[in-house]
C-alpha cells in the first residue's frame, strides 16, 4: 500500500484534544522527526473558544493558532487522533492557510484503528500497513493524547485549587 506521499516524511505533527464536556480543554501538538519525539518542539493550546464539547471546533482551534507560527517550520505530515470527522476539519483549516496546502493530512480512528487518508474514500486498517510504520503511527497518536491529557488534568487541577 502507497499514501502516494509526493516527498520523503520527515517530520510528524500530531494532534489531539482533551477535555471534559467542553471545559478545560486543551489541545496538543507533538512533532516527530525521522522516527523519535523531538519534546523540544512540542506545544500545548488552551481552548479558547468552545465551551461545549465539539472536538472538531476544538481542532481547529489548535490548527489555525499553530500554523500562525512560521517560524516553528512545517511538518511533512499532519496526524489527527480522530476520524474522518477531524479529518475533514483538519483539511478545511487547511485549505485556509495557503502554505500549508502541500502537506498531507491523515487521521487515526481509535476503534477499529482505521486510518483517513486525504483524498482517499476509504479508511486503511492500520494492521494492513507494514508493521514498522503502523507502530510509529501508533506511538505519535498515543504520545499526542498522552500530551494533551497531562496538560489538560494540570489546568484541571490549577482550576481545582482556586475554588
Amino acid at each position: 500500500l502507497k499514501m502516494n506521499f509526493k516527498k520523503r516524511i520527515s517530520r510528524v505533527e500530531a494532534y489531539d484534544i482533551s477535555n471534559i464536556q467542553g471545559k478545560q480543554a486543551t489541545g496538543s501538538m507533538v512533532v516527530f522527526i525521522d522516527g523519535p519525539p523531538d519534546k523540544n518542539l512540542y506545544r500545548k493550546f488552551k481552548i479558547k473558544t468552545a465551551e461545549k464539547p465539539n472536538d472538531t471546533a476544538m481542532l481547529k482551534e489548535t490548527l489555525r493558532r499553530r500554523l500562525r507560527h512560521q517560524e516553528w517550520g512545517l511538518p511533512d505530515l499532519i496526524l489527527i487522533d480522530g476520524g474522518k470527522a477531524q479529518l475533514n476539519a483538519a483539511i478545511n483549516v487547511k485549505i485556509q492557510i495557503s502554505n500549508i496546502k502541500s502537506v498531507p493530512v491523515i487521521a487515526l480512528a481509535k476503534k477499529k484503528n482505521e486510518l483517513f487518508i486525504e483524498k482517499r474514500e476509504k479508511p486503511v486498517l492500520l494492521k494492513n500497513l507494514p508493521r514498522e510504520v503502523s507502530n510509529l503511527i501508533l506511538q505519535i497518536r498515543d504520545e499526542a493524547h498522552r500530551f494533551a491529557i497531562t496538560y489538560h488534568k494540570t489546568l484541571r487541577s490549577k482550576n481545582f485549587i482556586k475554588k
